[in-house]
């Protein structure tokens, strides 16, 4: 619709634009981190691109974002929410239009200032670390900015669901956090 409207309006009067179009996806229909890095490569290689539009899910967004910002070429996503993309001169070149981890982690402090807390405890699930992490990277996103104003953020790992104590689990947060 976009490139429907801007060839309308003249905008580009004596350029054309060429819009590719592939799927990141495995045959399971899962992200795919791979599948993404071979797409971008090569796009690069045999279609010179000026820009990229997606993917959408975090590694992906990762891996094609270091190859964008070695290129120099733009790669706008509504994906890639992980801390990581904001700090990092590793993804100079990318722009985001979702939501972002840190913006939750700022709304979060926010709260915190608000009603006075001083201390807290996150709990998230066991990650499996087989799919795109959306947890992981919410928890992140919440812990980072924390830290970075020097708020103390304790973390109680847990890894096999048999073999935690939920009381432990709910003692610890207990003693360190609201």
């Amino acid at each position: 619709m976009a490139q429907e409207k801007i060839q309308k309006s003249g905008l580009l009067r004596g350029h054309t634009i060429n819009l590719l179009n592939f799927s990141t996806e495995d045959s399971s229909g899962s992200c795919s981190e791979i599948e993404a890095q071979i797409i971008a490569v090569d796009t690069k290689l045999y279609n010179t691109p000026d820009a990229f539009i997606g993917p959408g899910c975090t590694y992906s967004v990762a891996s094609v974002g270091r190859f964008a910002s070695h290129w120099k070429l733009p790669l706008i996503t509504a994906g890639g929410p992980a801390y990581g993309f904001d700090k990092s001169e590793e993804f100079k070149t990318i722009v985001r239009t979702g939501p972002t981890t840190t913006k939750l982690g700022d709304f979060v402090s926010y709260l915190h200032a608000h009603f006075n807390w001083s201390t807290r405890a996150l709990m998230i699930y066991h990650d499996l670390k087989q799919d795109d992490r959306p947890h992981y990277f919410l928890s992140e996103g919440i812990y980072m900015i924390l830290r970075e104003e020097n708020i103390t953020v304790d973390a109680f790992p847990y890894e096999d669901p048999q073999t935690f104590s939920y009381k432990d689990i709910i003692t610890f947060i207990k003693d360190h956090g609201r």
